[in-house]
This record gives C-alpha cells, structure tokens and sequence, in this order.
C-alpha cells in the first residue's frame, strides 16, 4: 500500500492547484451571485475528464457534482465545499505573491476546492482505482443568511433522495487539523411586554420600572454564563456560551417602555437539543416577567444541533493517517462553538462528517490570502484519505 499511497503524492502537482485557485479567486461570487464561478469550477472538473451534474438551486445559481466511480465493495466519500464568498469589501484585488494567493474567497474557501481538483487529478493521473465511489460537490448559498442556505439544503435532498451515495462527508475548509465537532446554536429572543401602557417615569417607583426587571434579567444569564463556565466543559470546545448582543427598551426617555427585548445566542454541547435550550431560556425568564406582571415571550430561530464524529470513525482515521503521512506530524483534534454546514449534514442528511482545511486564519478578514503550500499539502491529504477509506482496487 506505501507504494501506491507514493504513487499518488508523486502526482498532486501545487503550481497546478495553484492555477486553479487563482482562477477560481478572480472571479466574484457574492453569495447569491455565483452563476460564473459555478460555471468556471465546472470546466476545471470536465477537464479532469469528469462528468458534472449542474443542479439548479434558484435560476442561475447551481450545485455542482462530478464523482470519481469505484470498482465496488468499498464505502463511498464526498469532499465537499462551497463557492460562494462573503461580500468583497476591503479586501484587495486578486494577486499572486510569493508562496501566497490574495483576494477573497481565497482561504475562504477557493483554496480548498482547488486542492480538491488536484487531489482528483492526482487520482487519475496515477492510475490507482478506488473500491469506492469519490464524491466530489460544490454548494452555493453558504455565506450570507439572504439565502436561507439553500444551495445545502438542496444537497441534503439529493442525498436523502439518493441521487448522491457518500457514506462520509470531509468539508474542505478550517485549518489543517481535523475539527470533529460544533456545538449547536440559536439565535434567541426574549420579549417582556407590559399591558399597562406607558407612564411617566416621575410617577412609576423604578423598583416596578419594566427595565429594572429586565436589568436584573441581564445580570441572571451573566450569572448562568458563569454556571456554565463552572459546569460541564466539553473537551473540544470548551464551556457552552449565552451571550447578548442587542438590549431594547422604551420610545422615549422619560416614559416607561411598554417592551423590553433582549436578543443573543446560546450555544450549546452535543447531549441537548434546540427545545432543551428553548426551555431553559424560558425558565430562566419567567421569574422576571413574573415579578414585573410583564408578559413573556420567548423564541429562538436559525437553530442547528451540534454534531460530534468521532475520533475512532473510519473515514477521521484515514485523514488523521493521511495528514500524518504528508506532514510528518499527527493533527489536532479541535471542536467550535461556531457552527458549519456539517450540523445540516450530520442532522438533515444523515452522514457522519468533519472538516480538514488548507487554512482558515484570514477568513473574512479585510485582507484574505492562502498559502500555495498548504494548498498542496491539502490535497495530497485528500488525495490519500480517498485512497484509504475508500479502499484500492487490486
């Protein structure tokens, strides 16, 4: 097998990928605006010699799959991406310098689906048949929520409708290190609202103001944060998070408010769900609104469970083996409390997945590169993971 294994990296070519990347980088793909750089990673994947299925997601906006077809007997894997690209900002021009490619979408994550065409061209060009099926996939509608994660969405309805066969999915993005597991998250709201109209603050005691109950709401879910820093710390990702981001109250300075809303996030481990979390928030509310007579109302919406793939499951094995093999080191095990596309994918389609990137450290940053060289380490490692989870035919 060593010798097979060599054959393979002795093919993945990084001025190639490199090419590839470049070309992908220089064209804008704003989500919802990804029609041309569809069409460009089309033409890379047909010139590998693969058939590619164009799915529509909306008009003008497509899904990409090609597959690399096993001799059987093996399980199948998809690496998996997408195209589309926060807004361009004050990111600067695509260039080339040095060992590094600039633009955006460059490490985020362009960078990855070219090494994904180089580990495929690897593939090829050597000649190794695998046992099973390489699934090899391009999203839109990733980045910005306008759309609804639609282009996941649509993949997650082929998968569960059989049109794509993966057994495991590795997403081509984050740093080299094999991120296992994300926490869930929601977006939560609480609403206070009183039914006595507003008054005039001199005429209120402020012990029965509604912002003083929502003050002292504040310093609760302060002290519950502080519960779960001291409770239950997940290994990975460390200790589940409630944070606020915006506090409401009142139309005018010296009138009571008639609502008081409160709007974060809560994150939470693997062992819970979004209901569990929905309950707790209610619960941790209630005596508040209560002791103002206030009306409560709480929600929660762009939720996602987390999800945890193993460290012992066959296809994180394999890309442990493989980054080890091309790096000389064993990788990091690493879990977040940001969520991806693989909670969709673990939860809405059923299929063990993970991330290894070629790098994530200049995501979204006004100044977004990647590095050549990890590009190609990337793709010998996806190169080799094909080859060992998959399996080589004879």
């Amino acid at each position: 097998m060593s010798d097979v294994l060599d054959r393979i990296l002795n093919r993945v070519d990084g001025a190639w990928v490199a090419e590839r990347a470049f070309e992908l980088v220089e064209i804008p793909s704003v989500t919802l605006e990804e029609q041309e750089v569809c069409v460009c990673y089309a033409d890379q994947l047909r010139g590998l010699g693969l058939d590619v299925t164009v799915r529509e997601v909306t008009p003008g906006r497509s899904n990409l799959y090609a597959r690399i077809r096993g001799t059987g007997g093996g399980p199948a894997l998809m690496l998996n991406g997408h195209l589309d690209t926060i807004p361009v900002g004050n990111c600067p021009r695509p260039r080339r310098e040095g060992d590094r490619i600039y633009g955006r979408g460059s490490t985020d994550m362009k960078g990855g689906m070219a090494a994904v065409l180089g580990a495929a061209r690897a593939l090829i060009q050597s000649g190794v048949r695998l046992k099973g099926d390489l699934w090899l996939t391009a999203v839109v509608g990733h980045e910005e929520t306008e759309a609804k994660k639609d282009g996941i969405h649509a993949m997650i309805e082929d998968i569960r409708g059989g049109r794509l066969t993966p057994d495991r999915i590795l997403i081509v993005e984050g740093r080299d290190a094999l991120w296992v597991m994300s926490m869930g998250s929601a977006v939560f709201t609480i609403l206070m609202e009183s039914d006595k109209g507003g008054m005039h603050t001199q005429y209120v005691a402020f012990g029965e103001n509604p912002i003083r109950h929502m003050g002292d709401l504040i310093r609760r879910i302060y002290e519950r944060q502080g519960e779960l820093d001291a409770g239950a710390v997940h290994p990975l990702a460390g200790a589940e998070r409630i944070d606020l981001g915006i506090a409401q109250a009142g139309d005018y300075f010296n009138r009571t408010p008639l609502r008081c809303v409160l709007t974060g996030t809560r994150r939470w481990a693997p062992g819970r769900t979004a209901q569990d979390v929905l309950a707790e928030l209610q619960a941790l509310a209630g005596p508040f609104a209560e002791a103002g007579k206030l009306h409560l109302k709480v929600s929660i919406e762009h939720e996602r469970e987390p999800f945890e793939t193993p460290a012992d499951d066959p296809a994180v094995r394999a890309t442990s083996a493989a980054a080890r093999r091309v790096t000389g080191r064993d990788p990091d095990f690493v879990g977040m409390r940001i969520v991806g596309d693989a909670n969709l994918y673990v939860h809405g389609a059923g299929v063990p997945t993970f991330y290894y990137g070629p790098s994530n450290e200049t995501a979204h940053a006004d100044v977004e590169w990647v590095s050549v060289a990890r590009l190609e380490s990337a793709a010998k490692v996806y190169a080799l993971t094909a080859a060992l989870y998959c399996g080589v035919a004879g």
